[in-house]
């Protein structure tokens, strides 16, 4: 199979495995390239197929030498489809995690649900026996309530006026308009029922229950505060209200770890990142390429490895943590310091519709756009034939997926 980019409404349908390898592989390069740290010896990551998740993974695998088991909703190939990029993403990253001489296992299935809770927490019994941390980097569009049965979707909406704004249609490269509606109770209701913190408390209670969180266990979520540019959209819309649930979740199960095990529950404040969701933001892609326009002018961008990497080195293991007045830790200071948000928002201001595309920050947002799915790597030939079942084969024997 041939493997183009097919896109539809701003979404990749596809993915290529060959550049999903260099996606793990980018990464693995740098943490190699950073001084190791002391950190969790077993690590559970739910959601680390992609994002942040992935770059928590190779920062502690490759970084601090841990075990890691990952459990995310992940298709394979199959027929004409090339199977999705976190998919191949969790293969390469066993691939190359192997020269670690540490355990790595993948789970692809619902994250949400209670049999995945059992196998996991059956599997880390029987290969861990406990795990000393816990990542919560769900990103997921439904859950199922599993006393009715239904398919609750979350809903990237305000709760004031429509907002209307613009962003990037990434295959004309050009600015469109676009409106996010007005939020009903529900589904305000419904984004905190997917996108919260209730099933993050689930897992910390199942993992206690089960008796395998060690003496000490951490427990992180990710959350994304971001300046006044998005403030009436994320902050103060739909995201946010699941953002702050996600964050009192925190305080009752750091109340939980710190009484049981002289562990602790946190949240980390991450930097605006490129991901498949952001495009649905009005002006969010603009902020972002902005925002890495500024501080790469400053010599202040962090590749999101380097965010991750930090973040564990220095702030959750070492000596180094900031943290706000809800204790969160704030490793995205750098992108709220006043001079680099006052210089995001002139420039902001200053463009049109066509000079935002010169920017270097731009083309940086644009270009990592495509390698999250595979795409955009100048040493692959995209004209290759790929036999997808072959290559999945190869992979998979020699990696720990459970399905």
């Amino acid at each position: 199979m041939i493997i183009k980019p097919s896109m539809r409404s701003n979404f990749f349908t596809n993915a290529h495995p060959l550049g999903s390898e260099q996606f793990v592989l980018e990464q693995i390069k740098e943490a190699k390239a950073s001084p190791p740290f002391k950190g969790p010896k077993n690590v559970l990551i739910i959601g680390g197929s992609s994002g942040y998740g992935l770059a928590s993974r190779i920062a502690l695998a490759f970084g601090a030498n841990a075990n890691t088991i990952n459990v995310s909703y992940e298709s394979g190939p199959k027929g004409k489809r090339t199977g999705s990029a976190g998919y191949w993403n969790n293969l390469y990253f066993q691939k190359h995690a192997n020269e670690t001489n540490t355990t790595h296992i993948d789970f692809l299935g619902d994250a949400f649900g209670k049999e995945t809770k059992a196998i996991i927490t059956k599997t880390i019994k029987e290969t861990f026996g406990h795990v000393d941390l816990v990542i919560y980097s769900l990103a997921a569009g439904g859950r199922r309530n599993e006393e009715t049965g239904d398919i609750v979707q979350s809903h990237i909406k305000t709760m004031g006026e429509p907002i209307h704004g613009k962003t990037i249609d990434i295959k004309s490269e050009k600015l469109i308009d676009i409106t996010i509606d007005n939020a009903t109770d529900q589904e305000i209701k419904d984004t905190v029922f997917v996108m919260g913190g209730s099933d993050w408390q689930d897992w910390i209670n199942y993992l206690d229950k089960a008796e395998v969180l060690s003496e000490q266990a951490k427990t992180i979520a990710y959350t994304y505060i971001g300046g006044p540019t998005t403030q009436s959209v994320y902050r103060h819309g739909t995201l946010g209200q699941a953002k702050t649930d996600l964050e009192q979740k925190a305080k009752t199960l750091n109340t939980l770890l710190a009484k049981t095990y002289k562990g602790e529950a946190l949240i980390s404040s991450s930097k605006a990142v490129v991901s498949k969701a952001s495009i649905f933001i009005p002006q969010m892609p603009i902020y972002v390429s902005c925002l890495y326009d500024v501080m790469l002018k400053a010599d202040k961008h962090e590749s999101i490895l380097a965010h991750k990497y930090r973040l564990f080195k220095d702030m959750v293991y070492g000596e180094n943590r900031l943290t706000d007045k809800e204790n969160r830790i704030r490793v995205d200071h750098i992108e709220m310091e006043p001079s680099i948000q006052k210089a995001t928002n002139n420039l902001m201001h200053s463009l049109d519709d066509n000079t935002l595309f010169d920017l270097k920050g731009t083309k940086h947002f644009l270009q990592q756009f495509y390698k999250i799915s595979g795409f955009g790597y100048s040493n692959i030939d995209y004209e290759k034939d790929i036999d997808l079942d072959t290559l999945n084969t190869s992979l998979r024997d020699n990696a720990q997926i459970i399905e």
